[in-house]
């Protein structure tokens, strides 16, 4: 269990990282070792138990993540978790006929389907014992640069902490840009509905199952607990949200769909949906570079449709980047924050372009709203 750390009112650090979840803790992990480094969370979860109301859902990791682990001296830790390798992958997407895809082709191999509160709490653990330190923030936090220093300040506690670098791994929810006014886009309203199913002794299918539908697509697969997911993504001023919303609906629609309801169980038990946003949503970085010593990293940079399958992966790489980015900083180099910055420009030009044309694919569907949506 991480223990928060027992501030004085004001403390001195070389690096301020916000938030916990993946892309700090990756980025803590790696500059903890020759720097003095504070991550601070609205709570710092322990342990990697999950329960119905911690489970998050975003259980796929590519073969490429490899490299990144391997660079953390995590890989040997991460591949005895037990995270179960990713199989086949099975649409109805560009035609109405199922197409399977493996990674035999892939030199990166092909990935895992993760326990993802394990993996989360891995993460967290190796920064804490490369040395990083913990903070919990209860109130609103204030933040100010004087030119040279970033200052931190809990509205509640009034603890202050002061660092040469601060950076926002807050997730898609990007409280660090927002309070510095920075400029981000949402390119959709997409959601999610997901429901973890109970699991079933006949189940035994390790592939992941994606169908467009009229107005939205789905995916499914079986999680290294056995457990399924169901995932239902459409926009949020659908009508058929508030229905979705209940369990047993949605696990009547999803049967409709033939890929879906070869492994979907008859009934939900006592299963209960969850909504999150899943749209793209990319910070605005033209400014970016001009705030001496302030990065961001993961989903507050670039928060990933779920279609794509590579959030957590950009998690890792951005967090990796910047890493090197913030050492180059700290060493004088004035070059490296405008190097980091152009990467994530790249990256985000990279993606929008490959999320439309996967988007375009199924033609059957363009005249639908969702599917305009996204052709427009």
């Amino acid at each position: 269990m991480i223990q928060p750390a027992r501030c004085a009112p004001q403390q001195h650090w070389d690096v301020i990282v916000c938030g916990a979840g993946p892309a700090g803790s990756a980025l803590a992990r790696r500059l903890a070792g020759r720097h003095r480094v504070l991550v601070v969370d609205r709570e710092l979860p322990s342990g990697s138990t999950r329960t119905a109301q911690t489970w998050r859902i975003g259980e796929s990791l590519p073969g490429s993540a490899a490299v990144l682990l391997r660079r953390q001296n995590l890989l040997e830790r991460f591949l005895a978790d037990g995270h179960a390798e990713r199989c086949a992958s099975v649409s109805v997407w560009d035609s109405v006929e199922p197409v399977w895809f493996d990674a035999l082709r892939d030199p990166a191999g092909p990935g895992w389907h993760l326990d993802r509160m394990r993996f989360d709490a891995m993460l967290r653990d190796a920064a804490h014992q490369a040395g990083a330190a913990n903070a919990t923030v209860r109130g609103r936090l204030e933040v100010q640069h004087d030119g040279t220093h970033w200052q931190l300040a809990d509205e509640h506690s009034g603890a202050q902490h002061r660092a040469r670098v601060v950076v926002d791994a807050t997730g898609r929810n990007a409280a660090l840009c927002r309070s510095l006014g920075l400029r981000r886009q949402a390119a959709d309203d997409l959601v999610c509905v997901h429901v973890l199913l109970a699991a079933q002794v006949d189940d035994v299918d390790r592939s992941t199952r994606t169908c467009a539908d009229q107005d939205g697509w789905w995916y499914s697969v079986r999680v290294p607990s056995g457990e399924r997911v169901l995932a239902c993504h459409l926009d949020a001023d659908d009508p058929a949200l508030r229905e979705l919303r209940n369990a047993r609906v949605l696990l009547e629609r999803a049967r409709r769909l033939p890929l879906l309801a070869a492994v979907l169980p008859p009934d939900v038990g006592a299963a209960q949906t969850h909504v999150c946003p899943a749209g793209s949503v990319a910070l605005d970085l033209s400014g970016c570079a001009q705030r001496p010593g302030f990065y961001a990293v993961g989903d507050a940079v670039l928060a990933f449709d779920p279609l794509s399958s590579q959030g957590l992966f950009h998690t890792l790489a951005s967090a990796d980047s910047a890493a090197s980015a913030i050492e180059g900083y700290l060493q004088g180099n004035d070059l490296a924050a405008h190097a980091y910055w152009s990467e994530m420009q790249q990256v985000q030009d990279r993606y929008f372009t490959h999320l439309a044309a996967t988007y375009a694919g199924p033609v059957r569907h363009r005249e639908r709203p969702f599917w305009a949506r996204r052709l427009a």
